[in-house]
């Protein structure tokens, strides 16, 4: 099954429309529905990203942490 996004508005009467580039007529379609009442997680810029995680993962051997990583998974 091919799955599809785009944003409409339900009407009045409580129709959705389908935009005209998708062809459903005659298909089973499973449509789920997100109402945007919810308040959507606002998008990080790059500084904000680095200042909020900076030294989470500081004085981490990351060549240490991959080798424990490894042994514990192969039963090392």
């Amino acid at each position: 099954m091919e799955a599809y996004k785009f944003k409409t508005k339900v009407s009045e009467d409580g129709t959705i429309i389908i935009p005209d580039r998708f062809d459903v007529k005659n298909k089973e379609v499973e449509v789920i529905i997100l109402d945007d009442v919810v308040p959507v997680a606002k998008r990080m810029t790059g500084s904000e990203f680095v200042e909020k995680f900076s030294g989470v993962i500081k004085n981490i051997d990351a060549d240490q942490a991959k080798w424990e990583y490894l042994k514990d998974k192969h039963n090392l």
